[in-house]
């Protein structure tokens, strides 16, 4: 089938009777809602016997991704793309440990991996986020992981090349360690981080400029500034790319974690520059999916103003956003109704079911995949929204 017979369609709802879908299907590609590790598979009740029980939260969550994609028709074997978000990042191998149960033996080791420190709910230490492309779609691991139990560098899924969440402390070329705590850190450690991106995108015969979407958490919102100035650096002054950067706890010894979705080689890509800075991607097209930057609960789209009449007022950016999203999607000939997946990027992250509701009442019945994510959004925004929509 071609892109352009492709309808979305939700395959699963939510579990918790919440009127929105688990599982959105759109061609080969299934967005699967952010799944928490606090939850118990049973009846989706928060569970406190699994406080600080990394490997029960864990099963929980990787569990129902892959209870979901099974219902949908596939299973666990089918995720690509595995976003984590999570309360620590020491635990992280032993966190990828457990994807050969969940995620198939061979094809774990074919799916990318996000992982970043964030701001949690209560006693949860795991929200996971997937896309999975179904197995009829083949797919080409350009830079294997080093073992079982760990994730591909990079692989191609079809039109759609995914590339790892890389980390600056060490740069993968020249194999200098990068500072540690001092004012050049993050400009350094960002260099590094492009340099693994570059460097893996090259095993796909691929470049940085073919990136559709890159993601970047960054160790506080205060970054955000410096990210952009550094990424404009490589890539010609631009930003080409449906640019997604928030603040975060993040952890660790880095200062940013930097993953993306590129455009396979030889696939059409067409890009929609902001009309008030055209240096600025609001979203690209490719592979029948329409990737949109974040857009804020405070800051116009089209104006860049910030509404400091919407500050504090969680309810009504919730609806800015949706409009601003509106804006973009209408600008790259797609619409609201057509999103398949929104990353909610909140501050409070207890403020979810009250988000719900109004995504709902915004949204009616095309309320996409959700995903909530705690962090530190930019101009004292509740919230941030990024999307996929359907071209």
């Amino acid at each position: 089938m071609e892109a352009g017979s492709w309808t979305p369609e939700c395959l699963l709802d939510d579990e918790r009777g919440r009127g929105i879908p688990a599982v959105v299907r759109y061609g080969p590609y299934l967005f699967v809602a952010g799944s928490d590790g606090h939850r118990r598979l049973a009846d989706e009740q928060i569970d406190p016997a699994v406080t600080d029980d990394a490997d029960a939260q864990c099963r929980n969550s990787y569990g129902r991704v892959a209870r979901r994609l099974e219902r949908a028709g596939l299973g666990g074997d089918a995720a690509v793309w595995i976003q984590n978000f999570t309360s620590g990042q020491h635990w992280r191998l032993e966190r990828m440990g457990l994807w050969p149960e969940f995620f198939g033996e061979e094809n774990h080791m074919r799916a990318v991996s996000f992982g970043a420190q964030t701001r949690m709910h209560g006693i949860n230490m795991l929200t996971s986020v997937v896309l999975a492309v179904d197995p009829a779609v083949e797919r080409r691991v350009a830079v294997p992981p080093p073992g079982r139990g760990r994730a591909s560098r990079c692989t191609r899924a079809g039109d759609l090349t995914f590339v790892i969440g890389v980390r600056g402390h060490e740069d993968l070329v020249s194999k200098k360690h990068a500072p540690e705590e001092t004012a050049e850190s993050f400009d350094v450690q960002l260099g590094y981080c492009v340099n693994a991106l570059q460097s893996h995108l090259t095993k796909d015969e691929n470049t940085i400029d073919r990136f559709l979407r890159v993601d970047a958490t960054l160790r506080a919102a205060q970054f955000v500034p410096a990210y952009e100035r550094g990424m404009r650096h490589r890539f010609a002054g631009r930003l080409p790319f449906a640019s997604i950067a928030v603040g975060t706890p993040l952890g660790g010894r880095c200062e940013q974690e930097i993953g993306g979705v590129a455009a396979a080689p030889g696939v059409a890509v067409t890009t929609r520059w902001s009309a008030s800075d055209p240096t600025v991607a609001d979203s690209t097209t490719a592979a029948g999916l329409t990737f949109v930057r974040s857009v804020s609960g405070v800051r116009d789209v089209t104006t860049h103003a910030v509404r400091r009449d919407l500050f504090g007022n969680t309810a009504a950016q919730v609806q800015f956003a949706v409009t601003n999203l509106a804006t973009l999607l209408g600008n790259a000939g797609s619409s609201i109704d057509r999103c398949l997946r929104f990353d909610v990027y909140v501050r409070d992250i207890y403020a979810e079911d009250a988000i719900v509701r109004e995504l709902r009442a915004a949204m009616k019945d095309a309320v996409p995949a959700l995903s909530f994510i705690g962090c530190e959004p930019s101009d004292g925004a509740e919230l941030e929204l990024s999307a996929i929509a359907a071209a």
